[in-house]
C-alpha cells in the first residue's frame, strides 16, 4: 500500500474524455511542457485538453498546438490561501474533468485536483503529494537531462516517455493566435520596424544579475551587429531603465528598447520574424525555440543540458567552469562565468546559423 493506492487502474481502460493538465510555474516550464502535452494528445486524440496555469502563463499555454482550452489559477490574486484554493476547486468540479496530470512538485496542484472532484490524479510524490493521486511518479530525476525530457519522467507511470514519442512531438512549438498576429502587426507598422528577417534582438537580462550579459559585452554586440541589421532590446517593464543605458551606450535609439511593450503572443510573433536572437538563459529564450527563431544562448550559472536550446539553428555559448553550475548562488564576487565570453564567440556562432547573410566578427 502507498498513500492509500491499493491498486493502480489501468489507463488504458478508462473512459477518458476531458484532461486538466496542471502547470503552475514560470514561462519556460509551460513551453517546455510542450512535449508532454503532445504525448498526452497523442494518448487521447478525441479528448479535451484544458491547462490550468497562474495567470501569467497563461497566454503562452494557449498557444501550446495540444492545448484546447486555459484556466487560469489566481493563486495571489482571487485564488489566494486556502479558501482561494477550495474556490478554485469549486470551479473545477463544475467542469467534471476525468483526469487530471500535476505537473509540478509542489503540493498545491495535486490537493486541488482532489478537491475538485477529479476521480484520477497523477503526479509526483514531492511534498507528500502522492496523498492525493492515483497513480504516483517519484520526483527524483533518472539522470542530468533537457528539462522537456524531466517534464515527461510524470508519465512513467503509465509507460510514456520520450522513446514513445516521435521527433515532432519532442519539438517545442508555440502558434500565436491570430488576434496576437494582427495586434504585433499594428505595433510593427507604428514603430517602423522592419519586415520578415529585417532585425536582430537581444535578451541580456535574466531572472537574476548572475545570469546577465555584462554591460561591456552587450555593448560590443549591439554595435557590431547594429552594421549588419537594426538591433531591438527586450525585456520586462522592470528593465526598461537597464535595457535603455544599454541602448545609449551601443548608440541606438530609445525606440529599440522593447521592455514590457509585447503581450507574451506578441514577443512569439516578433522572435518568430527576427533573423536570429542572442539571449541569456530566460523565458524569452524558450519562446524563441518554439517559434524556430535562430537563437544563440549565453548560458553561464546555469546548466545548458537542462535548460539550453535544442534546435538545430541554435547554438550555446558556455565556458563551463569548474564552479558552474551555481545557479546564481557562486562565491564570485562577480559573474566570472558570464564575464569571460567575448563578443567575437558569441558572433562567430550566429554566423553559423545564418545561411544566407554572416555577421561580420573580429578577433
Amino acid at each position: 500500500m502507498r498513500y492509500g493506492v491499493v491498486v493502480m487502474p489501468d489507463i488504458d481502460k478508462l473512459d477518458i474524455k476531458k484532461i486538466l493538465i496542471i502547470d503552475l510555474a514560470f514561462i519556460g516550464d509551460v513551453i517546455l511542457s510542450g512535449p508532454l502535452t503532445m504525448a498526452i494528445r497523442q494518448k487521447w486524440p478525441e479528448a479535451e485538453l484544458v491547462m490550468l496555469t497562474v495567470p501569467l502563463t497563461a497566454p503562452v499555454a494557449e498557444m501550446l498546438p495540444a492545448i484546447d482550452r486555459v484556466l487560469a489559477y489566481d493563486k495571489k490574486g482571487a485564488h489566494r490561501g486556502l479558501g482561494g484554493m477550495w474556490q478554485m476547486a469549486k470551479e473545477l468540479r463544475r467542469e467534471r474533468f476525468d483526469l487530471a496530470v500535476c505537473m509540478n512538485f509542489a503540493l498545491r496542484g495535486a490537493a486541488v485536483a482532489r478537491l475538485a472532484g477529479i476521480p484520477y490524479r497523477l503526479g509526483y510524490d514531492a511534498q507528500h503529494a502522492g496523498w492525493f493521486l492515483t497513480w504516483v511518479a517519484s520526483h527524483i530525476r533518472d539522470g542530468i537531462k533537457h528539462e522537456t525530457l524531466n517534464h515527461l519522467e510524470v508519465l512513467k507511470p503509465w509507460g510514456v516517455g520520450a522513446d514513445s514519442l516521435d521527433e515532432e512531438a519532442l519539438r517545442l512549438k508555440l502558434v500565436p493566435g491570430r488576434e496576437a498576429v494582427a495586434s504585433f502587426e499594428a505595433k510593427a507598422a507604428k514603430w517602423q520596424l522592419s519586415g520578415q528577417g529585417g532585425y536582430y534582438v537581444l535578451c541580456p537580462i535574466g531572472s537574476y544579475e548572475r545570469k546577465n550579459l555584462p554591460l561591456p559585452l552587450a555593448v560590443q554586440l549591439i554595435r557590431q551587429l547594429e552594421g549588419e541589421k537594426p538591433v531591438y532590446l527586450i525585456g520586462g517593464s522592470g528593465e526598461k531603465a537597464a535595457l535603455s543605458a544599454m541602448a545609449k551606450a551601443g548608440h541606438i535609439g530609445e525606440d529599440r528598447v522593447l521592455a514590457g511593450s509585447l503581450s507574451l503572443p506578441e514577443l512569439a510573433v516578433f522572435l518568430q520574424r527576427a533573423a536570429a536572437m542572442v539571449s541569456v538563459d530566460t523565458g524569452p529564450m524558450h519562446i524563441a525555440q518554439a517559434v524556430q527563431c535562430p537563437t544563440v544562448a549565453v548560458f553561464g550559472p546555469t546548466a545548458p543540458e537542462v535548460w539550453g536550446p535544442k534546435n538545430s539553428n541554435s547554438r550555446t555559448i558556455y565556458l563551463a567552469e569548474s564552479c558552474s553550475p551555481c545557479w546564481g548562488k557562486g562565491e564570485c564576487s562577480g559573474s566570472r562565468c558570464m564575464e569571460r565570453i567575448k563578443a567575437n564567440m558569441v558572433l562567430e556562432a550566429l554566423a553559423s546559423i545564418q545561411p544566407f547573410e554572416k555577421v561580420k566578427t573580429k578577433a
